[in-house]
């Protein structure tokens, strides 16, 4: 990312972000609210167009939407009247990469039954942070970009999310972490940045 800025009816929502992220790493993003993480991990993914900068991948320009990346913004699109099964083959039908074998298994990486037929408008909201880690991590890409990533999940159930996202970077993927909260993603991260204002604070500040 070279000096990327986001400025929307004036207001600076991104400001001079320089970053170089590296396959294999996991990177944190903290911040309170409204201090630019969910708006840069949209920039990033392709889904809100920057004002100024450029987002070289493999060191090539990124104008369009990111590929081969699973990521988790703000409420996951699911149909509610669906179990999660059916949702995930949905989307796999529609991308032609997941077979039902690869939707089984994610599903029952995050604690999902997939012969459980309750639709998921039923869900706890628990269940449905699970199975939106299903859906990020269901064509097995590149790139995680995972916004709250641990929210409402049971103690049991973060532990199992922490193993399997460190089993990514394990396999040589990038995984990037947005949360409010530091010591949900530390222990994770080989490197955690700080927000604030749409900056990234400069690293004697990131503490």
């Amino acid at each position: 990312m070279n000096n990327i800025n986001k400025i929307i009816k004036g207001v600076s929502l991104l400001t001079d972000i320089n970053l170089a992220l590296e396959s294999g790493h996991i990177y944190g993003f903290v911040g309170d609210n409204g201090s630019g993480k969910t708006v840069l991990f949209k920039v990033l993914l392709g889904l809100m167009h920057k004002t100024s900068g450029t987002i070289l991948v493999d060191g090539r320009e990124q104008k369009d939407l990111m590929q081969d990346v699973g990521f988790i913004i703000e409420r996951p699109e699911y149909i509610p009247y669906y179990s999660a099964k059916k949702n995930l083959e949905i989307i796999a039908a529609y991308r032609k990469v997941a077979d039902d074998q690869r939707i089984c298994t994610v599903l029952e990486m995050f604690g999902l039954d997939p012969s459980d037929k309750k639709a998921v408008g039923k869900y706890s909201l628990g269940m449905k942070q699970k199975l939106a880690l299903s859906m990020a991590f269901l064509e097995d890409p590149k790139v995680l970009i995972l916004d709250e990533p641990l929210s409402a999940l049971d103690a049991d159930s973060v532990q199992e999310a922490r193993k399997r996202i460190l089993e990514e970077k394990e396999r040589g993927k990038l995984v990037l972490i947005a949360s409010h909260y530091p010591e949900d993603i530390q222990s994770l991260c080989d490197e955690v940045y700080w927000m604030k204002n749409g900056h990234v604070l400069p690293s004697k500040e990131n503490k």
